[in-house]
C-alpha cells in the first residue's frame, strides 16, 4: 500500500498535534517563568534600613555579643548564692568481703546504697565575687554601647548609598535631556546644511556632539547600575533579584537651608553623645573593677557548708531499708573553711600587674578615640560649610551658564557664532547643571555624615533624605 502526498496529511498532522501542543506549554510556563524572574520588588529608604538592620552580620554578631555578656553577668550573680548538690551511689559485692555493719567476713552478695547532698556558700572572698560582678556589668554596658553604634553606622551607611542612586538618577536626567537637545540642534544643521545656510563640518561636528552626548548618557546609566548594585550588597539582598529603590527626589524647587552650627557645640554633642566614647569608658571602668578582682587574691577566703549523707547495706539484717537510710546511718554535717594565700608563687602579684596594663591600655585607648572624634567631627563640620557655599555657587553658575546657552543659541540661529561657541556653551550648561544636582545632594550627605559623627543619627526615628 503507498500513501500518497495526500494520505501523509493525517499522520502528519497526528504528529504535529501533541507536539505543537508541547511547544505551546514550554512557551507558556517560560514566559511565566521570565514574567517571574523580572519581577520587581519596591524598596522604600525605611524598609531598606529595617533589612540592614535584620541582615547586618556585623550588627547580628554585635547583637549575639551583647547576649553572652548578659549571660556572663547573671552568671556572675550566681556566685553569691549557694551551691546545692546531691549524689547516690547504688552497688553490689560479691564473694568473701569484710561487712562494716556486722565487723565480720561474710560470702554474700550484698547490696548497698550511698547517698548525699550537699550545699556550700562562699562567705568573703576578698570581694573578688563583687568586683567580678561589677565588672560583666560594665563590659554589658561597653557590649551595648557598641550595637547602638554599629545600628548607627548601618543606618549611615544605607543612607549614603541611597543619596548616591538618587543622585546618579538626577544625573541620568540630565544627561538625557542634553542628549535630546543635541538631537534637536543635529536636525536644525542638518536642515541648514541642506539649504547651504552652513557648512557641511557643523554637520559632522553636531553629529560628534551628539554621539558623545548618548555616551555620557551611557555612562550615567552605567553608574546608577554601580551604586544600585552597591545598595544591594550593603542590604545584602539577592544579586538575581530586581528592585527598584524608590524613595521622595529632591524638588529642584526645595530650598535647602544650612544650619549655623558652631564646632565647639558640635564636639562637646560628640563627646557626650557618641555611643563608642562611652562604650570605650564602660571599658575603663571594667578593667578598674579587673584590678580590684585580681587584689582580691591578697585576702583569706571564707566559706561555710553543710550536708546530709547515709547509707544501706543488705548485709545488716533485721533492720530495715528506711531504718537505715533514714534514721540508724543517717549523718549531718557542718564545715567553715578558712583559706589563708600565704604564698602562690607570685601569681596574685603577675595578675593585678596585668590588670592595670589592661586598664592603663583602656584609658589610652579612651583618649585616642576622642582625638579622632575630635577630628571626625572638625573634617565633617569644615566639609559641611564648604557644601553650604556650593549650593549657593551652583545655582549661580547654573543660571549663568543657561543665559549664556540661550545667548549662543541665538547667536548661532542668526549666524553670529560657530557651532564650536555653542558646543562650548552647552558643555558649559550641562556640566554646571551636573555640579548643581551633586552640590544638592552632597549638602545633604553632609548632613547626615555630621548627625554620624555626632552621634545624633538615631536608627529608630523616621528617616528622610530630603528635607
Amino acid at each position: 500500500m503507498r500513501l500518497t502526498p495526500t494520505g501523509f496529511m493525517p499522520v502528519i498532522s497526528a504528529f504535529l498535534r501533541p507536539l505543537c501542543c508541547l511547544l505551546v506549554l514550554a512557551a507558556t510556563a517560560f514566559n511565566f517563568g521570565t514574567a517571574y524572574a523580572q519581577e520587581v520588588r519596591t524598596i522604600t529608604v525605611e524598609e531598606a534600613v529595617r533589612i540592614a538592620l535584620d541582615r547586618n552580620v556585623t550588627l547580628r554578631q554585635a547583637s549575639n555579643n551583647l547576649e553572652a555578656q548578659s549571660a556572663q553577668v547573671q552568671a556572675e550573680r550566681g556566685d553569691f548564692l549557694p551551691s546545692l548538690s546531691a549524689g547516690f551511689g547504688p552497688s553490689q559485692s560479691y564473694g568473701t568481703s569484710f561487712d562494716q555493719t556486722t565487723g565480720g567476713f561474710t560470702t554474700e552478695a550484698t547490696q548497698s546504697l550511698f547517698g548525699q547532698v550537699q550545699s556550700n556558700i562562699t562567705v568573703f572572698s576578698g570581694y573578688a565575687n563583687v568586683a567580678t560582678l561589677s565588672q560583666a556589668r560594665h563590659t554589658l554596658n561597653a557590649r551595648d554601647y557598641t550595637m547602638e553604634r554599629t545600628r548607627q553606622a548601618v543606618v549611615f551607611n544605607v543612607i549614603s548609598n541611597y543619596l548616591d542612586v538618587i543622585a546618579n538618577r538626577e544625573q541620568i536626567n540630565i544627561r538625557q535631556e542634553n542628549l535630546e537637545s543635541q538631537e534637536q540642534q543635529l536636525e536644525q544643521i542638518r536642515e541648514f546644511t541642506r539649504v547651504g545656510a552652513r557648512p557641511i563640518s557643523d554637520l559632522y561636528q553636531q553629529e560628534a556632539n551628539t554621539a558623545q552626548a548618548e555616551f555620557q548618557l551611557l555612562e550615567a546609566e552605567r553608574q546608577l547600575q554601580l551604586s544600585q548594585t552597591r545598595l544591594i550588597q550593603v542590604l545584602q539582598l539577592d544579586p538575581f533579584g530586581n528592585y527598584d529603590f524608590t524613595v521622595p527626589e529632591l524638588d529642584e524647587n526645595t530650598t535647602l537651608t544650612p544650619e549655623a552650627h558652631q564646632l565647639d557645640a558640635l564636639l562637646r554633642e560628640a563627646f557626650g553623645r557618641r555611643a563608642d566614647l562611652k562604650a570605650q569608658e564602660a571599658t575603663i571602668d571594667a578593667s578598674e573593677q579587673g584590678i580590684r578582682a585580681a587584689r582580691s587574691g591578697y585576702f583569706p577566703t571564707v566559706s561555710f557548708s553543710a550536708g546530709v549523707s547515709s547509707f544501706y547495706s543488705s548485709g545488716l539484717t533485721g533492720v530495715s531499708f528506711s531504718d537505715q537510710f533514714f534514721d540508724q546511718r543517717r549523718t549531718q554535717d557542718l564545715g567553715f573553711n578558712v583559706n589563708i594565700p600565704l604564698f602562690n608563687r607570685f601569681r596574685t602579684n603577675n595578675q593585678v600587674q596585668q590588670a592595670k596594663i589592661q586598664h592603663e591600655n583602656a584609658r589610652l585607648g579612651l583618649e585616642s578615640q576622642q582625638q579622632d572624634v575630635a577630628l571626625q567631627v572638625r573634617q565633617a563640620y569644615l566639609d559641611y560649610q564648604t557644601s553650604a557655599k556650593n549650593l549657593d555657587v551652583t545655582e549661580k553658575q547654573e543660571i549663568a551658564a543657561q543665559r549664556a546657552l540661550d545667548a549662543e543659541q541665538e547667536r548661532y540661529a542668526v549666524g553670529a557664532a560657530t557651532l564650536v561657541e555653542l558646543s562650548q556653551a552647552r558643555a558649559t550648561f550641562v556640566q554646571a547643571a551636573s555640579d548643581r544636582v551633586n552640590a544638592r545632594y552632597n549638602f545633604l550627605f553632609q548632613e547626615k555624615l555630621l548627625d554620624y559623627y555626632t552621634g545624633v543619627l538615631d536608627p529608630s526615628s523616621s528617616l528622610t533624605l530630603t528635607e
